[in-house]
């Protein structure tokens, strides 16, 4: 019966995604070296892994009609943020940026003029990537807009990634207390919810830090006197 569990696991099924991938369609050299990249073991230690915290700012949700501003992530091993490999990123652009969403991430068409072409942005962060387990605060956002790009850029299907998304495991403690009717599940609510400070800033990279913290706090919550492994733990792959 554990054979047939682990045989149909989420992170064993993402490894024979990545294998067909590779198999049947053609991919650019840093795709290729993402996706074979080893993923780990289903019994790894969830403190011991390398993780990439990521966040995208963007005009919306919906990659068609919206745009990428910026990109912001910092490497996690061994529980630790490494803040010296922190990347914030904005996306050179001559499309307008709504109002509405100026006020909010406090992007401005000047930064906007100094930043990177989307291509040259998208490929370090493919490399930056890989061999990394992706946490994300919602993470279909930052799904949505990669995977737009190399449908349109490669005219690619979505990439078999490992995702760990911090709005999923918080959903999963509220419902098993009970609460989750009611609760804000806002990445500074969620953090509130755990004893952590608020930032007063927002943005890309600022999102990522706060994201790879609130995990750290989580895997406590959700593992408190328990291993903490990825065969206990809901993940994503699309």
């Amino acid at each position: 019966m554990r054979k047939l569990f682990n045989y149909f696991h989420p992170l064993n099924k993402l490894k024979r995604a990545r294998e067909y991938y590779l198999k049947k369609i053609v991919v650019p050299d840093n795709i290729r070296a993402l996706l074979s990249a080893p993923l780990p073991d289903i019994d790894a230690d969830l403190y011991q892994l390398d993780y990439i915290a990521l966040d995208f700012e963007t005009t919306g949700f919906e990659p068609e009609n919206d745009y990428l501003l910026s990109v912001g992530y910092l490497p996690m091993e061994a529980q630790k943020l490494l803040l010296d490999r922190a990347v914030e990123t904005f996306v050179k652009s001559s499309e307008k940026i709504k109002a509405e969403t100026a006020v909010i991430n406090h992007i401005t068409p000047e930064m906007l003029e100094k930043g990177a072409p989307l291509h040259d942005v998208m490929e370090v962060l493919i490399t930056a990537l890989t061999g990394k387990v992706i946490i994300a605060h919602g993470c279909m956002i930052e799904k949505r807009f990669l995977d737009y790009y190399l449908q349109k850029h490669f005219k690619l299907p979505p990439l078999p990634l490992l995702w760990v998304d911090t709005l999923c495991i918080e959903k999963s403690l509220s419902i098993h207390h009970g609460n989750h009717k009611s609760a804000d599940f806002r990445l500074s609510s969620v953090r509130a919810r755990h004893g952590l400070p608020e930032y007063p800033a927002h943005g890309a990279l600022v999102d990522a830090l706060a994201t790879g913290e609130l995990y750290l706090a989580l895997l406590k919550v959700r593992f408190a006197g328990m291993k903490a492994s990825l065969r206990h733990l809901k993940i994503g792959s699309r």
